[in-house]
């Protein structure tokens, strides 16, 4: 089974923005716990546009970042 990260790292940007940008309608109406959560999902939404365009990089280098499972029960016979 072949689990592209990109793809995954993708949907997550999708809805870690769609989330920041609800928060950041809101930022005034804050109170200091809400702030918190805001730079915690700023900082999220960051890491995850940084892994993302590191693996667009790798895999356009030839360094494919794509995982693949096998079954061992199928290794052993």
């Amino acid at each position: 089974m072949k689990v592209d990260e990109n793809k995954f790292f993708g949907y997550q940007i999708i809805a870690v923005s769609i989330i920041w940008i609800g928060m950041s309608v809101f930022f005034k109406k804050m109170d200091n716990s809400g702030v918190i959560i805001y730079y915690v999902v700023t900082s999220w939404l960051l890491f995850l546009l940084v892994i993302f365009f590191k693996n667009k990089y790798k895999q356009k280098k030839g360094k494919s970042n794509i995982v693949i499972l096998e079954n061992k029960k199928k290794d052993e016979k």
